[in-house]
């Protein structure tokens, strides 16, 4: 099984602070950055498993960088950040292509459970991906 990369993207230094101090008890390699542009070129130019993002951010929604990961890289799992009150932990399909949203601030135990989920759902989705290319074809009539 391969080691999942979590990329995390937000303007705010303490919110990068604060995933990365979230998740450095997990299996994960955890790459952070301001800057959408620099993620979508890891995305781009490495395998990532799950991408999380803020909402609200000067140079890029995260909604518009979620679709444009969705378009470069359909297995990365996307997770949005959002400050809008009482959204808890949404899923599965939430708006397009996010497939999760958690409200700021967020709850460590949850998020860490939330994203163990994402991954696994994502590896499963492999999995039958893998399974049905291994399959035999059968000739059509």
């Amino acid at each position: 099984m391969e080691r999942h990369r979590v990329v995390c993207v937000d303007d705010e230094e303490a919110i990068l602070s604060a995933l990365r101090r979230a998740l450095r008890s997990e299996p994960y390699e955890v790459l952070t950055t301001p800057d959408p542009e620099r993620a979508l070129r890891w995305v781009s130019t490495r395998a990532v498993s799950l991408i999380i993002t803020d909402q609200r951010m000067p140079d890029m929604e995260g909604t518009e960088l979620l679709k444009e990961v969705s378009r470069r890289s359909p297995s990365t799992a996307r997770l949005i950040l959002t400050a809008y009150p009482g959204v808890i932990v949404s899923r599965p399909g939430v708006r397009g292509d996010t497939e999760c949203m958690i409200s700021k601030p967020w709850d460590s135990a949850m998020l860490r459970k939330t994203i163990r989920e994402l991954l696994r759902d994502r590896d499963l989705d492999r999995a039958e991906e893998e399974a049905e290319q291994d399959r035999p074809g059968f000739p059509e009539d």
